[in-house]
């Protein structure tokens, strides 16, 4: 018998090996505050935590892909040193001519380049409104029937992951409602066994006070040794 594993030792263990689970509708001692179960709870939780292996980051990670963090990087020490973000230049935005002052000091050259440059920022700016003025007009015409789309779409979605959703929750109540069944359906059964146990530990402490009281009778009843 020595030789057999720890699950196979105790005949009454084993006949009631299948009720012993997380027996959330009979034992209620935790839920009603008892003191020394929420401990003895709380440390055989810390117990099973400290086997567990250490969480290794690097490897919790590995399957995230590499990323370049420089430009993030840097605009966190930029923040950090309270610096100022740069202004969005805005320059090349405004159509103006050159200024006459400048073209006064100016040779002809220079002073056509100066208009061509400006004519150029002209050009770019009212290409720059057409084509605004292009995906205006292709939002009123397509943006109410596009937007009615992707409505739908996450309609669809959001239908699917209730539906998921409610499944889900019917296994689960499906699987409490198993499980209340199955513990009230042994309560009577593990209380039987729980009062077995009390009245067994009781007698093994009534057997060693009695074999205690035996061995200080024959002490006191056996006679000294002869010298």
């Amino acid at each position: 018998m020595s030789d057999l594993p720890a699950q196979f030792a105790c005949p009454l263990l084993n006949e009631t090996r299948h009720l012993v689970d997380c027996l959330g509708y009979i034992d209620t001692n935790y839920a009603l505050g008892d003191t020394a179960m929420q401990k003895l709870v709380k440390l055989q939780i810390e117990q099973q935590l400290a086997q567990m292996p250490p969480c290794d980051d690097d490897h919790y990670l590995a399957y995230l892909p590499c990323m370049d963090l420089k430009l993030d990087s840097l605009e966190m020490k930029r923040v950090a040193a309270k610096v100022k973000l740069t202004s969005i230049d805005t320059n090349k935005y405004r159509v103006v001519p050159p200024a006459p002052s400048q073209l006064k000091q100016q040779s002809q050259t220079e002073q056509l380049e100066a208009w061509q440059k400006a004519t150029n920022n002209a050009k770019i700016a009212i290409e720059h409104q057409q084509t605004r003025i292009l995906n205006l007009e292709m939002q009123n015409k397509y943006g109410a029937n596009r937007w009615k789309l992707q409505v739908g779409v996450l309609h669809g979605i959001n239908e699917r992951c209730k539906d998921e959703l409610d499944d889900l929750r019917k296994q689960t109540d499906q699987v409490n409602m198993e499980r209340k069944e199955e513990q009230l359906l042994n309560a009577d059964k593990l209380q039987g066994l729980e009062r077995r146990r009390n009245d067994l530990t009781l007698k093994t402490q009534w057997i060693q006070q009695a074999c205690s009281s035996l061995e200080r009778n024959l002490k006191r009843l056996k006679p000294n040794p002869v010298e």
